[in-house]
């Protein structure tokens, strides 16, 4: 449609023609209004109407939002049982053993690592793992150090077997071990009383030897009272170790003993519930934790269960 314009001088209207430069920016103008037009469309579209795709995004998100919560409240109704559970195993300890449960395995802060792994961002997680890799490394290094340290001073020094580093019975099976230090009931009177060694169960004529390089100290033998037949034996830098429980002792007092060298036989003496060797280690007097002195004949898995059974074992076995 052609558009007209009146002329002053012709006084009237004529045709009004568009060049080039009119008619490239008519199109313009076209183009710049649909592209605009469709943008505004798309808006629309995009705020108030979702595609299928988007569709089935949100729901779902709003079913994981709902399995979450389902989640959420059993891990809490989970958490009340173990808690409940927990509470009624110590309530039983206490009412057999009349002692409180050992702590084996404490686990601290498990909760805020937790929240921290999940709060943490993955560049902070990564830095903070290489830092702790790094830390653990240096560690590495230096107990190496160490423990190449402690192999020279084992090789070289000759008073190492004057420490009590090995089993006392000869052939003993981990799953042999019975109570260790602490507070034990007693098993004839039923009482809680402080258990000064670890007992090893082993059958009589077991051989029982020296647990280090020593002199016999002292030989007792009480009949069925108290320890029955036991043997001391004195070592050097303050060590003492007793044997109790006996049935033959082979070693006389003051004879000089090698470490590993058989010096007695398990028996059933004593105030004894069942064969065995009741094994004390004392360095100045002090009572000491005979799973801790096994590093010689143990490995760190064998230590380990060997401590688990001593610290479980709510009776003793004399």
């Amino acid at each position: 449609m052609s558009k007209y314009k009146f002329n002053k001088d012709q006084l009237k209207f004529v045709e009004d023609k568009l060049g080039i430069t009119g008619k490239v920016r008519v199109v313009m103008n076209y183009v710049l209004i649909s592209i605009l037009l469709a943008i505004f469309y798309y808006l629309i579209v995009a705020v108030f109407f979702n595609t299928s795709k988007e569709e089935l995004l949100v729901k779902e998100n709003q079913l994981k939002a709902q399995e979450y919560k389902k989640a959420v409240e059993k891990m809490e109704v989970l958490d009340n049982v173990i808690a409940n559970l927990e509470e009624r195993d110590k309530e039983i300890y206490q009412s057999i053993f009349k002692s409180e449960p050992p702590d084996i395995f404490p686990v601290k802060n498990r909760a805020s690592l937790y929240a921290q792994l999940d709060s943490s961002s993955d560049i902070r997680l990564v830095a903070l793992t290489a830092s702790k890799v790094k830390n653990a490394e240096t560690l590495l290094v230096e107990h190496n150090a160490k423990i190449e340290a402690i192999k020279n001073v084992l090789k070289n020094n000759p008073d190492v077997k004057s420490i009590p580093s090995i089993l006392p019975v000869k052939g003993l099976d981990v799953s042999q071990t019975g109570a260790g230090v602490g507070k034990r009931i007693h098993p004839f009177f039923k009482t809680s009383v402080e258990h000064t060694g670890l007992d090893l169960l082993a059958s009589l004529g077991t051989q029982v030897v020296a647990t280090a390089d020593g002199v016999v100290k002292d030989i007792t033998k009480t009949g069925d009272k108290g320890r029955g037949n036991v043997l001391i034996i004195a070592h050097q830098n303050g060590y003492m170790t007793k044997y109790a429980h006996l049935g033959d002792i082979l070693v006389r007092k003051g004879q000089p003993v090698k470490q590993g060298s058989v010096v007695a036989r398990v028996g059933n003496s004593g105030l004894s519930f069942a064969p065995h060797l009741h094994y004390e280690i004392l360095h100045n007097d002090d009572i000491m934790d005979p799973v801790d002195y096994f590093f010689a004949d143990l490995s760190p898995e064998e230590y380990r269960e060997m401590k688990v059974i001593a610290m479980s074992s709510g009776q003793s076995l004399d």
